[in-house]
C-alpha cells in the first residue's frame, strides 16, 4: 500500500488538519509541544490510542535545549509509543505518525514500529521534518511512498490540503 508523507515544519498541523477535513480519527501520535514559564520547552508523545497501564501519555520524548537543538528521550519512543505503535496493527483504522525526526528514527524499537506500521494494511499519513526524509525514504520500497512538501506560505498549504483531501479521501 502507498503511505502519503508530508515533510516539512508545518507538516504535523498540515496533517491534523487533514484527518479534521476527512472527519476521521487516526491511531497513532502526534507531538505536543510544552512550555515552561512561556518558552517552549520540548514535545510530548500524545498517544492517539492511550497506553496500557502502567504507561503514561502526554509524555515528554523531546526536548529544546536551545534554538534549533533538540534532544529525543529514547526509553520515551522505545517503551511507549513503539508498543502502542504495534497496537495499532489490530485496528482497522488510519495511522498519523505525527512528526518523525531523523533522531526518532535512531531508537531501535520505535524505527522497528514504524517500519512496520508504513508496511501494514493500513493507510499511514507521516509529518516528518526535512531532516528524516532521507532515513523514511530508506525504510520501505519508493513505490509504497507518495512525499508532498508542505508550503511555508498559508495560501500554498491550503492548496495541498484541498488536493490532500481529494487524494486522501480515496485511501481512506
Amino acid at each position: 500500500m502507498q503511505q502519503l508523507y508530508l515533510h516539512g515544519e508545518d507538516a504535523p498541523e498540515l496533517a491534523d488538519r487533514l484527518f479534521t477535513a476527512l472527519n476521521v480519527r487516526p491511531a497513532g501520535y502526534r507531538l505536543i509541544p510544552f512550555a515552561v514559564g512561556g518558552s517552549l520547552r520540548g514535545e510530548a508523545l500524545h498517544l492517539l490510542m492511550p497506553p496500557a497501564a502502567p504507561m503514561d501519555n502526554d509524555v515528554p520524548c523531546r526536548i529544546r535545549l536551545r534554538a534549533g537543538d533538540w534532544a529525543i528521550v529514547p526509553r520515551v519512543l522505545d517503551e511507549i509509543a513503539a508498543p502502542n505503535l504495534m497496537q495499532t496493527l489490530r485496528l482497522h483504522t488510519p495511522v498519523l505518525l505525527g512528526g518523525i525526526t531523523a533522531r526518532m528514527l535512531t531508537c531501535t524499537a520505535f524505527r522497528e514500529a514504524v517500519v512496520a506500521v508504513l508496511k501494514g494494511p493500513h493507510p499511514v499519513i507521516v509529518a516528518a521534518s526535512p531532516n528524516a526524509k532521507e532515513t523514511l525514504c530508506a525504510l520501505t520500497p519508493s513505490d509504497t511512498q507518495l512525499w508532498m512538501s508542505v508550503p511555508e506560505s498559508a495560501q500554498g498549504r491550503a492548496e495541498l490540503l484541498e488536493a490532500l483531501v481529494a487524494e486522501a479521501s480515496l485511501r481512506l
